[in-house]
Protein backbone atom coordinates (compact mmCIF):
# COMPACT_ATOMS: atom_id res chain seq x y z
CA UNK A 1 0.00 0.00 0.00
CA UNK A 2 1.75 3.36 -1.21
CA UNK A 3 0.28 7.09 0.52
CA UNK A 4 0.90 10.48 0.07
CA UNK A 5 4.31 11.42 2.22
CA UNK A 6 1.69 13.42 4.70
CA UNK A 7 -0.15 10.10 5.36
CA UNK A 8 0.27 6.95 8.17
CA UNK A 9 -0.31 3.48 6.32
CA UNK A 10 -2.87 2.46 9.07
CA UNK A 11 -1.53 -0.69 11.07
CA UNK A 12 -3.39 -3.42 9.06
CA UNK A 13 -7.33 -8.89 9.74
CA UNK A 14 -5.60 -10.96 7.86
CA UNK A 15 -7.22 -14.54 9.06
CA UNK A 16 -5.63 -16.93 6.51
CA UNK A 17 -4.72 -20.69 6.87
CA UNK A 18 -1.75 -21.42 8.07
CA UNK A 19 1.08 -24.21 7.83
CA UNK A 20 3.06 -25.94 10.75
CA UNK A 21 6.10 -23.83 10.85
CA UNK A 22 9.53 -24.95 10.43
CA UNK A 23 12.14 -25.51 13.57
CA UNK A 24 13.64 -22.09 14.37
CA UNK A 25 17.48 -22.08 15.85
CA UNK A 26 16.97 -19.40 18.72
CA UNK A 27 19.75 -16.81 19.29
CA UNK A 28 20.56 -16.82 23.15
CA UNK A 29 21.05 -14.13 25.18
CA UNK A 30 22.91 -14.07 28.32
CA UNK A 31 20.19 -13.61 31.31
CA UNK A 32 21.93 -14.49 34.28
CA UNK A 33 23.69 -17.75 35.45
CA UNK A 34 20.30 -19.25 36.99
CA UNK A 35 18.11 -18.71 33.97
CA UNK A 36 18.51 -21.81 32.67
CA UNK A 37 16.20 -22.17 29.73
CA UNK A 38 16.06 -24.32 26.33
CA UNK A 39 15.13 -21.56 24.30
CA UNK A 40 15.07 -23.42 21.46
CA UNK A 41 12.85 -26.37 22.89
CA UNK A 42 10.08 -23.18 23.88
CA UNK A 43 10.55 -21.70 20.41
CA UNK A 44 9.50 -24.99 18.65
CA UNK A 45 6.55 -25.21 20.96
CA UNK A 46 4.77 -21.97 20.52
CA UNK A 47 5.83 -21.14 16.92
CA UNK A 48 4.04 -24.83 16.15
CA UNK A 49 1.20 -23.61 18.55
CA UNK A 50 1.04 -20.45 16.46
CA UNK A 51 -0.18 -22.40 14.00
CA UNK A 52 -2.66 -24.59 15.50
CA UNK A 53 -4.30 -21.41 17.06
CA UNK A 54 -4.56 -19.99 13.60
CA UNK A 55 -6.64 -23.21 12.59
CA UNK A 56 -8.65 -22.84 15.51
CA UNK A 57 -9.43 -19.32 15.12
CA UNK A 58 -11.26 -20.07 11.59
CA UNK A 59 -13.46 -22.21 14.03
CA UNK A 60 -14.50 -19.29 16.16
CA UNK A 61 -16.82 -16.63 15.32
CA UNK A 62 -16.04 -13.24 16.79
CA UNK A 63 -16.99 -9.21 16.73
CA UNK A 64 -13.92 -6.82 16.11
CA UNK A 65 -14.52 -3.40 16.90
CA UNK A 66 -12.07 -1.11 15.08
CA UNK A 67 -11.53 2.31 15.62
CA UNK A 68 -8.48 4.23 13.79
CA UNK A 69 -8.54 8.46 14.84
CA UNK A 70 -6.17 11.12 13.61
CA UNK A 71 -4.88 13.11 16.27
CA UNK A 72 -4.58 16.98 15.73
CA UNK A 73 -1.45 19.60 17.79
CA UNK A 74 -4.07 20.17 20.54
CA UNK A 75 -4.61 16.75 20.98
CA UNK A 76 -8.34 16.86 19.75
CA UNK A 77 -9.53 14.26 16.99
CA UNK A 78 -9.52 15.74 13.56
CA UNK A 79 -10.12 12.33 11.66
CA UNK A 80 -11.30 8.91 12.47
CA UNK A 81 -12.32 5.55 10.82
CA UNK A 82 -14.73 3.35 12.94
CA UNK A 83 -15.52 -0.12 11.85
CA UNK A 84 -18.04 -2.74 13.67
CA UNK A 85 -18.13 -6.01 12.35
CA UNK A 86 -18.66 -9.69 12.94
CA UNK A 87 -16.67 -12.48 11.22
CA UNK A 88 -17.65 -16.44 10.20
CA UNK A 89 -16.13 -18.81 8.80
CA UNK A 90 -17.68 -21.42 6.24
CA UNK A 91 -16.17 -24.98 5.38
CA UNK A 92 -13.75 -24.09 3.87
CA UNK A 93 -12.30 -21.30 5.88
CA UNK A 94 -13.37 -18.56 3.82
CA UNK A 95 -14.06 -15.10 6.22
CA UNK A 96 -17.38 -13.53 5.90
CA UNK A 97 -18.12 -10.19 7.47
CA UNK A 98 -21.21 -8.78 8.68
CA UNK A 99 -20.50 -4.50 9.11
CA UNK A 100 -23.48 -3.83 12.06
CA UNK A 101 -21.67 -0.17 12.62
CA UNK A 102 -19.99 1.79 10.34
CA UNK A 103 -20.01 5.69 9.94
CA UNK A 104 -19.01 7.64 6.78
CA UNK A 105 -15.43 7.86 7.76
CA UNK A 106 -13.62 11.28 8.17
CA UNK A 107 -9.78 10.16 7.69
CA UNK A 108 -9.65 9.22 4.37
CA UNK A 109 -6.01 8.31 4.73
CA UNK A 110 -7.57 4.62 5.44
CA UNK A 111 -7.79 2.52 2.25
CA UNK A 112 -9.43 -0.85 1.71
CA UNK A 113 -6.00 -2.48 2.22
CA UNK A 114 -5.41 -1.12 5.55
CA UNK A 115 -8.93 -2.68 6.49
CA UNK A 116 -8.07 -6.16 4.96
CA UNK A 117 -5.01 -6.32 7.26
CA UNK A 118 -6.22 -4.53 10.08
CA UNK A 119 -4.64 -6.08 13.33
CA UNK A 120 -3.13 -8.57 11.11
CA UNK A 121 0.74 -8.44 10.83
CA UNK A 122 0.77 -7.02 14.96
CA UNK A 123 -2.26 -8.76 16.83
CA UNK A 124 -1.21 -12.15 15.13
CA UNK A 125 2.53 -11.10 14.64
CA UNK A 126 3.56 -14.15 13.64
CA UNK A 127 2.61 -15.87 10.28
CA UNK A 128 3.71 -19.55 10.95
CA UNK A 129 4.10 -19.77 7.45
CA UNK A 130 7.06 -17.70 7.50
CA UNK A 131 8.67 -18.39 10.65
CA UNK A 132 11.66 -19.93 8.95
CA UNK A 133 12.14 -16.29 7.90
CA UNK A 134 12.96 -14.99 11.34
CA UNK A 135 15.61 -14.62 13.84
CA UNK A 136 14.05 -15.42 17.09
CA UNK A 137 16.14 -14.36 20.50
CA UNK A 138 15.84 -15.10 23.91
CA UNK A 139 16.06 -12.26 26.36
CA UNK A 140 14.90 -12.98 29.65
CA UNK A 141 11.44 -13.77 31.62
CA UNK A 142 8.91 -11.26 33.30
CA UNK A 143 5.61 -11.66 35.47
CA UNK A 144 2.63 -9.72 34.46
CA UNK A 145 -0.07 -10.16 36.94
CA UNK A 146 -0.21 -13.87 37.53
CA UNK A 147 1.79 -15.01 34.28
CA UNK A 148 5.43 -16.47 34.34
CA UNK A 149 6.59 -14.96 30.65
CA UNK A 150 9.35 -15.74 28.74
CA UNK A 151 10.46 -12.64 26.18
CA UNK A 152 11.67 -13.13 22.69
CA UNK A 153 12.93 -10.50 20.30
CA UNK A 154 12.02 -11.28 16.79
CA UNK A 155 13.67 -9.60 13.84
CA UNK A 156 13.11 -10.53 10.12
CA UNK A 157 16.61 -11.97 8.39
CA UNK A 158 16.11 -10.11 5.59
CA UNK A 159 13.83 -7.00 5.38
CA UNK A 160 11.86 -7.54 2.32
CA UNK A 161 12.17 -5.04 -0.68
CA UNK A 162 9.43 -2.91 -1.40
CA UNK A 163 9.99 -1.98 -4.50
CA UNK A 164 9.66 -6.28 -5.46
CA UNK A 165 7.40 -6.79 -3.24
CA UNK A 166 4.47 -6.30 -0.97
CA UNK A 167 5.25 -8.55 1.78
CA UNK A 168 5.12 -7.53 4.89
CA UNK A 169 7.09 -8.53 8.14
CA UNK A 170 6.47 -8.32 12.14
CA UNK A 171 9.62 -6.98 13.86
CA UNK A 172 8.87 -6.62 17.72
CA UNK A 173 8.97 -8.54 20.94
CA UNK A 174 6.86 -11.22 21.85
CA UNK A 175 5.81 -12.87 25.26
CA UNK A 176 5.29 -16.55 26.24
CA UNK A 177 3.09 -18.17 28.82
CA UNK A 178 5.38 -20.82 30.59
CA UNK A 179 2.85 -22.98 31.59
CA UNK A 180 1.37 -22.70 27.91
CA UNK A 181 3.65 -22.02 25.95
CA UNK A 182 2.02 -19.76 23.93
CA UNK A 183 2.35 -16.23 22.24
CA UNK A 184 -0.02 -14.39 24.89
CA UNK A 185 1.21 -10.57 24.12
CA UNK A 186 3.36 -8.99 21.20
CA UNK A 187 4.43 -5.24 20.75
CA UNK A 188 6.12 -4.29 17.53
CA UNK A 189 5.36 -3.12 13.77
CA UNK A 190 5.38 -4.06 10.29
CA UNK A 191 8.59 -3.76 8.41
CA UNK A 192 9.58 -2.48 5.33
CA UNK A 193 8.77 1.09 5.86
CA UNK A 194 9.34 3.42 2.90
CA UNK A 195 9.43 7.30 2.49
CA UNK A 196 5.55 7.38 2.12
CA UNK A 197 4.87 4.60 4.68
CA UNK A 198 5.39 4.46 8.17
CA UNK A 199 3.68 2.17 11.05
CA UNK A 200 3.30 3.16 14.46
CA UNK A 201 4.19 0.22 17.40
CA UNK A 202 1.05 -1.90 17.90
CA UNK A 203 0.60 -3.65 21.36
CA UNK A 204 -1.55 -6.60 21.74
CA UNK A 205 -2.64 -8.39 24.61
CA UNK A 206 -4.10 -12.20 24.11
CA UNK A 207 -6.73 -13.94 26.53
CA UNK A 208 -7.18 -16.97 27.57
CA UNK A 209 -10.18 -18.80 25.44
CA UNK A 210 -12.06 -21.70 26.07
CA UNK A 211 -9.27 -23.21 28.01
CA UNK A 212 -6.99 -23.71 24.98
CA UNK A 213 -6.20 -20.81 23.04
CA UNK A 214 -5.10 -17.41 23.67
CA UNK A 215 -6.81 -15.31 21.70
CA UNK A 216 -6.07 -11.39 20.40
CA UNK A 217 -9.04 -9.42 22.04
CA UNK A 218 -7.38 -6.08 22.08
CA UNK A 219 -4.93 -4.00 20.49
CA UNK A 220 -3.77 -0.24 21.04
CA UNK A 221 -0.92 2.41 19.20
CA UNK A 222 -0.94 5.87 20.09
CA UNK A 223 2.05 7.22 17.81
CA UNK A 224 3.24 10.36 15.96
CA UNK A 225 4.84 9.22 12.35
CA UNK A 226 7.81 11.24 11.62
CA UNK A 227 8.42 11.61 7.57
CA UNK A 228 11.35 12.89 6.02
CA UNK A 229 9.84 15.78 4.31
CA UNK A 230 9.54 16.94 8.10
CA UNK A 231 5.55 16.34 8.16
CA UNK A 232 4.26 14.34 11.08
CA UNK A 233 0.85 12.33 11.83
CA UNK A 234 -0.33 11.47 14.71
CA UNK A 235 -2.43 7.99 15.04
CA UNK A 236 -4.27 6.37 17.43
CA UNK A 237 -5.74 2.61 17.14
CA UNK A 238 -8.02 0.51 18.96
CA UNK A 239 -9.13 -2.36 18.12
CA UNK A 240 -10.93 -4.85 20.26
CA UNK A 241 -11.46 -8.45 19.47
CA UNK A 242 -14.41 -9.87 21.50
CA UNK A 243 -17.79 -12.59 21.58
CA UNK A 244 -15.66 -15.32 20.41
CA UNK A 245 -17.60 -18.49 20.13
CA UNK A 246 -16.94 -21.97 18.07
CA UNK A 247 -19.25 -21.46 15.20
CA UNK A 248 -18.66 -23.34 11.70
CA UNK A 249 -21.02 -21.83 8.89
CA UNK A 250 -21.94 -23.50 5.73
CA UNK A 251 -23.20 -20.09 3.99
CA UNK A 252 -26.19 -20.51 1.13
CA UNK A 253 -27.66 -17.83 -0.63
CA UNK A 254 -31.80 -18.18 -1.08
CA UNK A 255 -34.46 -16.14 -2.50
CA UNK A 256 -36.72 -14.73 0.07
CA UNK A 257 -39.69 -17.41 1.14
CA UNK A 258 -37.34 -20.37 0.00
CA UNK A 259 -36.56 -23.38 2.25
CA UNK A 260 -33.16 -23.01 3.04
CA UNK A 261 -32.66 -26.90 3.44
CA UNK A 262 -33.62 -27.39 -0.50
CA UNK A 263 -31.68 -26.92 -3.26
CA UNK A 264 -34.47 -25.61 -5.30
CA UNK A 265 -36.83 -23.10 -5.20
CA UNK A 266 -40.54 -22.87 -4.71
CA UNK A 267 -40.82 -23.44 -8.62
CA UNK A 268 -38.67 -26.25 -8.39
CA UNK A 269 -36.08 -23.83 -10.28
CA UNK A 270 -32.39 -25.11 -9.45
CA UNK A 271 -30.38 -22.65 -6.69
CA UNK A 272 -27.45 -20.30 -7.65
CA UNK A 273 -24.12 -22.90 -6.39
CA UNK A 274 -22.04 -20.46 -4.07
CA UNK A 275 -18.68 -19.19 -6.22
CA UNK A 276 -16.43 -17.30 -3.63
CA UNK A 277 -14.71 -14.65 -5.35
CA UNK A 278 -15.48 -14.43 -8.95
CA UNK A 279 -12.94 -12.08 -10.31
CA UNK A 280 -10.66 -14.39 -11.37
CA UNK A 281 -13.21 -16.35 -13.35
CA UNK A 282 -14.61 -13.25 -15.55
CA UNK A 283 -14.19 -13.24 -19.20
CA UNK A 284 -14.55 -9.77 -19.18
CA UNK A 285 -14.14 -7.50 -16.30
CA UNK A 286 -14.58 -3.78 -16.92
CA UNK A 287 -13.21 -1.42 -14.50
CA UNK A 288 -15.72 0.84 -12.87
CA UNK A 289 -15.98 4.11 -13.45
CA UNK A 290 -13.95 6.29 -10.38
CA UNK A 291 -16.83 9.60 -9.98
CA UNK A 292 -15.75 13.01 -9.81
CA UNK A 293 -17.11 13.43 -6.37
CA UNK A 294 -15.20 10.91 -4.65
CA UNK A 295 -12.13 11.93 -6.75
CA UNK A 296 -12.70 15.36 -5.15
CA UNK A 297 -13.15 14.36 -1.72
CA UNK A 298 -10.07 11.62 -1.60
CA UNK A 299 -12.79 8.26 -0.96
CA UNK A 300 -10.43 5.41 -1.66
CA UNK A 301 -11.14 1.79 -1.13
CA UNK A 302 -12.28 -1.72 -2.44
CA UNK A 303 -16.27 -2.44 -3.26
CA UNK A 304 -17.11 -5.97 -2.70
CA UNK A 305 -20.39 -6.93 -5.25
CA UNK A 306 -22.24 -9.79 -4.79
CA UNK A 307 -23.68 -11.24 -8.15
CA UNK A 308 -25.48 -13.93 -9.27
CA UNK A 309 -24.73 -15.26 -12.83
CA UNK A 310 -26.67 -17.12 -14.46
CA UNK A 311 -26.55 -20.29 -17.29
CA UNK A 312 -24.90 -18.46 -19.80
CA UNK A 313 -23.03 -16.49 -17.87
CA UNK A 314 -24.34 -13.18 -17.38
CA UNK A 315 -24.81 -11.08 -14.63
CA UNK A 316 -29.10 -10.92 -13.51
CA UNK A 317 -27.77 -9.24 -10.17
CA UNK A 318 -25.48 -6.71 -8.38
CA UNK A 319 -25.83 -5.71 -5.24
CA UNK A 320 -22.76 -3.90 -3.23
CA UNK A 321 -22.40 -5.39 0.39
CA UNK A 322 -19.13 -3.80 1.19
CA UNK A 323 -17.19 -0.23 0.62
CA UNK A 324 -17.48 3.39 0.52
CA UNK A 325 -21.15 4.34 0.01
CA UNK A 326 -19.93 6.77 -2.68
CA UNK A 327 -18.49 4.13 -4.67
CA UNK A 328 -20.77 1.36 -4.34
CA UNK A 329 -23.48 2.12 -7.26
CA UNK A 330 -20.17 2.32 -9.87
CA UNK A 331 -19.14 -1.09 -8.57
CA UNK A 332 -22.42 -2.04 -9.03
CA UNK A 333 -22.69 -0.77 -12.49
CA UNK A 334 -19.10 -2.61 -13.79
CA UNK A 335 -20.16 -5.68 -12.19
CA UNK A 336 -23.01 -5.77 -14.01
CA UNK A 337 -21.36 -5.72 -17.55
CA UNK A 338 -19.28 -8.71 -15.98
CA UNK A 339 -19.33 -11.68 -18.23
CA UNK A 340 -18.19 -15.02 -17.45
CA UNK A 341 -18.44 -18.51 -19.21
CA UNK A 342 -21.13 -20.97 -18.28
CA UNK A 343 -20.53 -22.85 -15.18
CA UNK A 344 -21.67 -26.71 -15.53
CA UNK A 345 -22.05 -28.99 -12.32
CA UNK A 346 -22.95 -32.92 -12.47
CA UNK A 347 -22.90 -31.75 -16.84
CA UNK A 348 -25.96 -29.21 -16.23
CA UNK A 349 -25.58 -25.75 -16.77
CA UNK A 350 -25.97 -23.53 -13.54
CA UNK A 351 -26.37 -20.43 -11.84
CA UNK A 352 -23.54 -19.07 -9.78
CA UNK A 353 -23.70 -16.82 -6.81
CA UNK A 354 -20.42 -15.11 -5.57
CA UNK A 355 -18.36 -11.39 -5.03
CA UNK A 356 -17.02 -9.08 -7.37
CA UNK A 357 -13.91 -6.65 -5.55
CA UNK A 358 -12.98 -3.31 -7.21
CA UNK A 359 -10.18 -1.34 -6.13
CA UNK A 360 -10.46 2.93 -5.81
Amino acid sequence: MRTSPTVAAVVLLVLAAMNTPAPVQAQNAATGPTDNVDADRIIRAFTAKEAEFRRALNTYSFKRDALLQSIGMGGQVIGEYHRVSSFTFDDQGNRYEKISFFPMPTMPEVTQEDVEDLGGIEPFALEPSKIPEYNIRYVGKEKIDELNLYIFDVTPKVIPNPKKSKERLFTGRVWVDDQDLQIVKTKGKGVPETKQNKFPTVETYREHIDGRFWFPTYSYADEELNYENGSTLHVRMKVRYMDFAPSRATLKVTEIGEDEDSTTNSNGVAKPIEGGVLNAKATSLPKPVYPDEAKRLKISGRVTVRVVVDENGKVISAKAIDGPAALRETAEAAARKAVFAPTTEGGITVKVTGTLTYDF
